[in-house]
């Protein structure tokens, strides 16, 4: 038979030291992931804006071999020749002049333009697309990775860019 032990007058808790030594850890801890996770995040924004403008050339260079290759002059202050090209890629065309992978791009991308230096722009030098990086000076689309805008409603008289 088991003899019950006596009740303990002394209360199960954790002492001062022990709280202030978890706390000193997760500090330490604290200090070690953030500035990597900070890291992590803004390699990872470079290379998703880096896939997501050769995705757009890809779809820049089928166009130029379905149809003709799209040339205009950039304009550095402005984001309407980028839109141009842009607009040209996603144009939805008439089943009778309708080829091979049209449309070029995602109709679903309409970024606003921005000069916004600390956002990832998308530029057009006159041949092809570039991003333009935070911390560089430059007006553009901000380039969002994601297609979901609503897409453009194209006028009825409209014509891609350089079409005859």
């Amino acid at each position: 038979m088991m003899i019950p032990s006596p009740p303990s007058s002394r209360r199960a808790a954790f002492s001062l030291l022990e709280i202030i030594v978890v706390v000193a850890l997760i500090g330490v801890i604290t200090a070690i992931a953030v500035p990597a996770y900070t890291n992590l995040s803004d390699n990872s924004r470079r290379v998703t804006s880096g896939d997501f403008v050769e995705s757009l050339n890809r779809g820049l260079r089928s166009f130029t071999l379905a149809n003709w290759e799209i040339q205009t002059t950039p304009v550095a202050t402005s984001a309407d020749d980028e839109l141009k090209v842009i607009r040209s890629l996603q144009y939805p065309w008439p089943a009778a002049r309708r080829k091979p992978g049209s449309p070029y791009f995602s109709r679903g991308f309409n970024p606003p333009a921005t000069s916004d230096a600390t956002q990832y722009r998308l530029v057009w030098n006159g041949r092809n697309f570039q991003v333009l990086s935070p911390g560089t000076n430059g007006t553009g689309l901000l380039l969002r990775t994601s297609c979901n805008d609503t897409p453009y409603a194209y006028p009825a008289n409209y014509k891609p860019e350089g079409m005859l």
